[in-house]
Formats: C-alpha cells, sequence, structure tokens
C-alpha cells in the first residue's frame, strides 16, 4: 500500500509545480506575452503538441515543469541574416539603421507586465493553498476542542537503536518512563530529559487495540478513542546516547491520536472565509522556521529534498488509522508544500522568481534595465548554488532513507 502512497505524493507535488508554471503560463497570455514551450516534467522531451505559438510537451522526469518566454533565455532571438555585398573604394557604403528589439521578446515588454508574469507562479502556489484549506474545512471542518491525553502509540523502532535493544515493538503504547505517566509527547520530552543518560525503565502497554467511535449533534462531531486489552510490559533500556547529536534518544517514532477530539462542521461560506487565515497561519510558520534556520536556532541537517518529504509524507499517510485519515493528510501536507513553493519563490534570491522581481524593481526605480549580461550571470550563479543544494539535500534524504 506504501507504494501508491509514494505514488501519490509524487503525482501531488508535481501537480502544484506545474500550477506554479501554468500561473507564468495564463498571465503571460493574457499580458500578449510569446510563449515558446509549456512543459511539464523535466529532462528529455517525450512527445509535444504544437499549438499555434506553444509547443506543449511532456518529458520524462515527473517531477518539475517550465513554462518558456520567447528570448528569456536569449536563444530564441532570430539573427539578420548577412548579405556579402562587394562595394568599390569611391562608393559610400549605408549608413546602417539601428536595429529594433523583437516586441516578442521576454525584455521587450513594459517591466510592470513582466513583473506580474514573474509574480504569478508564486502567488498561484499560495491560492492553492487556500482552496486546499477551502477543501479541508468543508470536508473536515474546524477541531474546537482536544484533550491533552494523547494514545502515545509507537509507529517505528530504529534498528539497532536503544529501543529496539530494550524490545520495544511497533504497535506498543507508551504509558510511563521512570514512573512518570505519560499523557502527551510534552510528558514524553520532559521524562527522557530527567532520565539519566546510562538508562532508564519504560512501561507500555502490549497487544491492545485503539478503538474510535464517533457521535454527531448537529453540526459538531465529537471523536472518541478508547484503547481494550493488552498486558503491561516493563522494558529496560541501556545508554540512550545518540552518537550522531550527543544527545538522548529512544529513537522511535509514534503517533498520538488524542482520546477526545470535537470539531465543527462549515458551511461553503465558512470554509471560504476561514480558508484565508488556515493559508496565512501556515505562510506564518514557514517564515518563523526561515528566521530560525538563519538566526541557527534550527538544524539545517534537518532540512529535506524532494525525496526526503516524498518518503516523510508517504509514511505518515502509511500510519494513518484509515483511508480516509490518509487522504486528509495527504491534502494537508500538499497546501503546506503549495504555500512553501509560494514562499520560497518569493524570496530574493537569485535564480528564484522573487530574485528576478529584485532586478525587475530596481529596472522600474533607475528606468533603466540592469545590463542583461550582469543579470543573467548572477542568475546562473544563483542557479550553481540552487543545484547544489539541491544535491545536498537530496544526498542527505538518502542517507535518512537508507543508510539509517
Amino acid at each position: 500500500m506504501t507504494i501508491w502512497y509514494v505514488l501519490l505524493v509524487i503525482l501531488g507535488i508535481s501537480v502544484l509545480v506545474v500550477t506554479h508554471e501554468l500561473g507564468h503560463y495564463l498571465m503571460g497570455k493574457w499580458l500578449g506575452f510569446t510563449i515558446v514551450e509549456f512543459s511539464v516534467g523535466l529532462g528529455p522531451k517525450l512527445f509535444g503538441v504544437k499549438g499555434k505559438e506553444t509547443e506543449f510537451t511532456l518529458r520524462a522526469l515527473p517531477i518539475g515543469g517550465s513554462c518558456r518566454f520567447f528570448g528569456e533565455d536569449g536563444n530564441d532571438e532570430e539573427e539578420p541574416k548577412s548579405h556579402p555585398e562587394a562595394f568599390s573604394e569611391d562608393v559610400e557604403k549605408p549608413e546602417k539603421k539601428p536595429k529594433e528589439p523583437d516586441p516578442r521578446l521576454f525584455s521587450s515588454k513594459p517591466a510592470w507586465k513582466r513583473f506580474l508574469v514573474v509574480a504569478a507562479g508564486p502567488v498561484v502556489n499560495i491560492l492553492t493553498c487556500v482552496v486546499l484549506c477551502f477543501v479541508m474545512l468543508l470536508i473536515n471542518g474546524e477541531l474546537l476542542f482536544q484533550t491533552s491525553k494523547q494514545i502515545l502509540v509507537v509507529s517505528e523502532v530504529v534498528e539497532r537503536g536503544p529501543a529496539e535493544k530494550a524490545g520495544m515493538e511497533v504497535g506498543d503504547i507508551l504509558v510511563s518512563i521512570d514512573g512518570t505517566e505519560l499523557t502527551d509527547t510534552e510528558d514524553v520530552s520532559k521524562a527522557l530529559a530527567a532520565a539519566s543518560m546510562d538508562g532508564m525503565t519504560v512501561t507500555v502497554l502490549r497487544g491492545a487495540t485503539v478503538d474510535k467511535t464517533e457521535t454527531k449533534d448537529g453540526k459538531r462531531i465529537t471523536t472518541e478513542r478508547t484503547v481494550t486489552g493488552g498486558t503491561l510490559e516493563t522494558l529496560t533500556f541501556g545508554s540512550l546516547l545518540d552518537q550522531k547529536t550527543g544527545e538522548k534518544r529512544m529513537q522511535i517514532q509514534f503517533r498520538f491520536p488524542s482520546a477526545v477530539e470535537i470539531t465543527q462542521r462549515n458551511t461553503v461560506w465558512e470554509a471560504a472565509y476561514k480558508a484565508f487565515p488556515e493559508t496565512w497561519n501556515m505562510a506564518k510558520a514557514i517564515y518563523e522556521s526561515l528566521g530560525m534556520l538563519i538566526s541557527g536556532q534550527a538544524n539545517c541537517s534537518e532540512l529535506s529534498g524532494t525525496l526526503g518529504t516524498v518518503d516523510y509524507v508517504s509514511d505518515e499517510m502509511a500510519e494513518a488509522e484509515t483511508a480516509s485519515d490518509a487522504f486528509d493528510l495527504f491534502l494537508w501536507f500538499m497546501a503546506l508544500i503549495a504555500v512553501n513553493l509560494g514562499i520560497v519563490n518569493l524570496l530574493p534570491l537569485p535564480a528564484l522568481d522573487g530574485g528576478r522581481l529584485i532586478f525587475i524593481i530596481v529596472e522600474m526605480i533607475r528606468r533603466k534595465p540592469v545590463p542583461p549580461e550582469k543579470e543573467g550571470m548572477v542568475h546562473l550563479i544563483g542557479m550553481v548554488l540552487l543545484l547544489l543544494l539541491m544535491l545536498a539535500l537530496t544526498i542527505g534524504d538518502l542517507i535518512r532513507c537508507f543508510g539509517g
């Protein structure tokens, strides 16, 4: 089943990237730009369909896409053909007229139009997040109440880690650490911090089942989860030292459904109204995360590339209680990735849309464009650095996925 989740996540991310390029395309067509190619996917072309002026292509790599405007990369401008003629020394050569720029060139369009075209991609990503939030609010409603009591179910035990050596198994429910009762994830963090680096005892409930019941009262739905059966087991942990981080780690992953949740269904208008603040909250969280990375409060080693994102999201979906819960997780992650794409692309960095917007703003202020060769060099350097970052993230993802 996990492979289907992986394929679904890959498809979802591909759709988000294509919608980004679609934003550029639609704004460009509306403002009269000449678009040479709109591609779905990256890499070698599999096939294409030629329209009136745009070729629509499908390429081999499923993640990505592009929208190429006439003259944007400097390769579309037609060079004038040379016509060598013989002139006698006595005949005066005609004075050459300055060459008029091709009106189809991307750079020939007014700065404000280019600004709108470049900004359209990230804006469409953010609007996609709004639409996905609307769908989730309409389908699932809004969480009104959630108890602090959580059911801490172990979903993964790291191979050769302290938890595996102590005998912990997937499906165990954490009950206590060194006699301290665990009711939520904060309790786990506190108990782990208070435990000795040389070891601790953990009580788990093994072989239990978690039952879920729902009751409806008008627009409100109350979800209750109860634990039945199972036997208590006491596990003795040895050293908790994580050699990589130097911190105390159990080296497990767990999901923690709340014992009681109360949600309220939304009307279409309520969902539409609330989708915007939901998107704002997601965007705010991303900006805060970026701020923590810049200030050094967050560890750059925790960053993930596309491979890591696909692996993490598909794993979370596979661990969901029902297919409906898995789909809810899929929508939530796609909304988060969509707004993340929009925000990251608006950062004022070379090779990103935000970097291109900065050059257009400078052009508006100076009333003349930055020399194309200088702007091109800046974007080239930015693209190289971006590709190196993507390579580093992919290597990190591979190490995490396959190297432990």
